[in-house]
């Protein structure tokens, strides 16, 4: 019996390892030379792709990765028998992709070279005094791609990071837009000294870009258990020293300023202030180039994606008519013709509903609207006015109230981690800015 034992036994242990040998999947993914997140040259594949490999071998899978340049990679993950290209932000999933969760975070900010000693806390005037290169086959997150295509004229745009550090520490260019790590790899492997930040945005996820077929539900599915735990860390916010606001340069700003410097001081972040015209002033923050802007009524914001209302409320704003004195004030100016009324964009569309019809030129810089008033450039002004405002316009002129409404600070998502503490802050000191408005109106009344 020994004798017909012992065959027996060799069979079962071979026909077991054939299974667990079929069992093993392998996964064909292509990706990018962008070191230390993925590179051939690294023993590891890149610290992102090693992330990924190491997580999906404890589930029997093998990672196969093709190197190639970006946009070769998007186009090759298109062909049967690849998963997709990896690492990619959120914006660079095409069409008949879907994203994975998040895999890796890669950083973002703006560097330049040891020398540069310029200092930039304002983006808008960074990227329009200055050229910037940026990697052309890149989709950039969010608002930074904003930045990129609102200075198209300012841009530079190369083939790869290795290609922006080459322009920088060669000074062809005194900035660029690149991951920190990725510069300080090159700037280690040349021995070069490392580029500084100027400024570094909230770190960003790194996901795969799924082709979309039915066969590859179950591998998403098996993404999901496996990295979901990451998908609570996508942005690791890290509270910045200095942000810059915009504010509407208007009658009685001054209190609103104060108060917003006194909470950002409390948070230990020094703030930057710059009067800009009313909507340019919401175009900028939507885009991220600045940080938040002090005081703005929440009612016309609604269709900008990219900016967080902060609670609690500041305190309340009137819509006004605004007419010359001895003339005819009153709602039914908005409905005559032969009227012209200058508004910024703005209150116009706070006030939809009255369906105005009388001659509206638009002005976003709302001192130069009185002004005009005043000179009789137009019969009418729509204007943003808090109680005090109205208090003293009347000395001037007629007012009407048209519509009253709560006003906030509002900042840019990308500082959404910063918005609970914020908004204890602002509940902490917001009666005394409550008593300073009430005494500047008690003041003016006497």
């Amino acid at each position: 019996m020994r004798t017909y034992l012992l065959p027996l036994i060799l069979l079962v242990l071979g026909m077991s390892g054939s299974v667990t040998a079929a069992d093993n999947e392998t996964w064909k993914i292509t990706s990018l030379e962008v070191p230390p997140y993925a590179s051939s040259k690294m023993a590891n594949g890149g610290n992102a792709i090693a992330s990924l490999r190491n997580t999906l071998a404890k589930q029997g899978i093998e990672l196969n990765v093709e190197y190639l340049p970006w946009q070769d990679a998007i186009e090759k993950a298109e062909q049967p028998g690849y998963l997709g290209y990896y690492p990619a932000w959120l914006s660079e999933i095409k069409p008949g992709f879907i994203a994975s969760p998040t895999i890796f975070n890669s950083q973002l900010a703006v560097l330049t070279n040891q020398q540069n000693e310029q200092a930039f806390d304002n983006l808008e005037k960074l990227f329009s005094d200055n050229k910037v290169a940026v990697v052309d086959s890149y989709v950039y997150p969010g608002y930074i791609e904003n930045i990129i295509q609102a200075y198209d004229d300012s841009i530079i745009r190369v083939a790869t990071d290795e290609q922006l550090f080459i322009l920088l520490t060669t000074n062809q260019v005194k900035f660029v837009i690149s991951a920190p790590e990725i510069l300080g790899y090159f700037a280690i492997e040349k021995g070069l000294p490392q580029p500084k930040i100027v400024r570094q945005f909230t770190d960003f996820p790194l996901v795969i870009g799924i082709k979309n077929t039915p066969e590859n539900q179950s591998k998403l599915a098996q993404l999901q258990s496996l990295f979901d735990d990451n998908s609570q860390l996508t942005t690791h916010y890290i509270k910045p020293k200095k942000l810059l606001f915009t504010y509407i340069d208007i009658p009685h700003i001054a209190p609103f300023k104060q108060f917003m410097e006194t909470v950002y001081d409390e948070l230990n972040i020094k703030t930057q202030l710059q009067a800009v015209p009313s909507r340019r002033g919401v175009l900028l923050l939507n885009a991220g180039i600045v940080d938040g802007d002090i005081v703005r009524s929440k009612s016309n914001l609604s269709k900008f994606d990219d900016i967080i209302v902060v609670e609690p409320s500041l305190g309340t704003v009137n819509i006004v008519l605004i007419c010359r004195k001895s003339e005819t004030c009153n709602r039914t100016n908005l409905d005559d013709k032969n009227i012209s009324i200058m508004s910024s964009m703005g209150d116009l569309e706070l006030l939809k509903e009255f369906n105005i019809q009388a001659r509206v030129i638009l002005n976003e810089d709302l001192n130069h609207i009185l002004r005009m008033l005043k000179k009789g450039r137009v019969d009418n002004v729509l204007y943003p006015a808090l109680e005090i405002d109205i208090h003293n316009l009347r000395k001037e002129f007629e007012v009407v109230v048209l519509r009253q409404m709560t006003v906030n600070t509002v900042v840019h998502k990308k500082h959404t981690g910063l918005v609970p503490e914020l908004s204890h802050a602002i509940k902490a000191h917001l009666p005394s800015l409550t008593d300073q408005l009430n005494s500047n109106r008690t003041d003016n009344l006497h």
